[in-house]
């Protein structure tokens, strides 16, 4: 029924995350970047005054919240040399939304194949599943369930998109059996598509997420402050996304589970909101990260301890989501604090590279 189900995406969102390795102005010629270090501006002034900034507990940070267009690439460059996350926010004009809409991608690509995974085991749901079957329920209720009554639309851009990178055919839906999941599971879509180059899959989508990104030299496959973009021909550079990440509804509270476990990448990454089902009453936003400085590493891994089956790393194994209470006794014992970022849709959160993040 429609009161079953409207929980189940009540923060249903999806991102876009793009890495790569930024560089130092000072090191390189961009042209139009002055020397010198820049004074701090007013709209890191003002993001101190941002809701999400008063109030902080004591083991929270202050984001940087800003408007397009109000931070230089120069004076982002010295809050990224300075390890303070930015949040550059009111991008969605930029993008257009019903590329965005579960709609979209279940009658334009719904064939193709996914894998799924289940948030509270960590474990993928098994084989693939369509994407159309993951986005049904996406908005909150059975919505787009006239979209299932006949096979998705066959044009030429589906066609080329029919087959996965394996060379199999794109699998039909198994609907209702994967309804029941989507009801008992947080299901969450990560690194979409897993090998095949986004720019080559949804070219329209990828144009739009560039042309909305703040700060394209470090931000472009081709900045020139991006490093990717000049490491020697004989080096492999780091996948440079975009990737699609979507998840439903989750919960921090103790016992929960977030939808994407605490980690650390080795390259410095941008994360865009493209859409987002209704939010549940009272929701502070559509997803909540927590970002820790690089240099709180070690003291989060003595915290979490060491992994206690098949060894690794207690933050690089992804088996740990802080919650509320772990973040309290995590500032308690060890000083740490984090920078808790509130995002909405249209909203860039920058992540930089060492900083174990949830």
């Amino acid at each position: 029924s429609p009161e079953d189900i409207r929980g189940i995406a009540a923060k249903a969102r999806s991102v876009l995350e793009l890495g790569g390795m930024l560089g130092d102005p000072e090191a390189f010629d961009c042209g139009g970047i002055s020397e010198g270090p820049a004074p701090v501006p007013h709209a890191i002034q003002a993001a101190n005054d941002d809701p999400h900034n008063l109030n902080l507990n004591a083991w929270e940070r202050p984001v940087a919240y800003v408007m397009p267009g109000k931070l230089t690439t120069r004076e982002f460059s010295q809050r990224w040399r300075q390890g303070v996350v930015v949040v550059v926010r009111n991008l969605l004009p930029a993008l257009k939304q019903e590329l965005w809409r579960p709609e979209w991608w279940i009658s334009n690509v719904g064939k193709l194949p996914a894998s799924v995974w289940d948030c509270s085991s960590g474990n993928a749901m098994g084989e693939a599943w369509p994407l159309r079957d993951f986005f049904r329920l996406f908005d909150g209720d059975d919505r787009h369930a006239h979209l299932f009554e006949d096979p998705p639309p066959e044009d030429n851009n589906m066609e080329s998109m029919s087959d996965n990178e394996d060379g199999e055919p794109a699998i039909v839906s198994k609907w209702p059996q994967h309804e029941s999941e989507v009801r008992m599971r947080i299901l969450k879509l990560k690194d979409w598509p897993t090998t095949d180059d986004f720019a080559k899959v949804l070219p329209e989508q990828f144009e739009q997420l560039m042309s909305a990104l703040p700060f394209p030299e470090y931000t472009h496959r081709d900045g020139c402050f991006n490093m990717a973009a000049r490491l020697p021909s004989d080096h492999v550079p780091p996948d440079l996304g975009p990737k699609m990440y979507c998840a439903y509804a989750s919960s921090e509270d103790a016992g929960g589970v977030g939808t994407t476990n605490l980690h650390c990448d080795a390259a410095d990454a941008v994360n865009i909101m493209a859409h987002c089902g209704p939010l549940a009453e009272g929701a502070p936003a559509a997803a909540v990260w927590d970002i820790y400085p690089s240099e709180s590493a070690g003291a989060i891994r003595e915290f979490i301890g060491k992994p206690s089956k098949g060894g690794g790393d207690a933050i690089h194994n992804q088996t740990t989501y802080l919650t509320f209470p772990d973040r309290q006794r995590l500032h308690k014992q060890h000083g740490v604090r984090g920078y808790r970022v509130y995002q909405n849709p249209g909203d860039a959160v920058f992540v930089p590279a060492g900083c174990a993040h949830q």
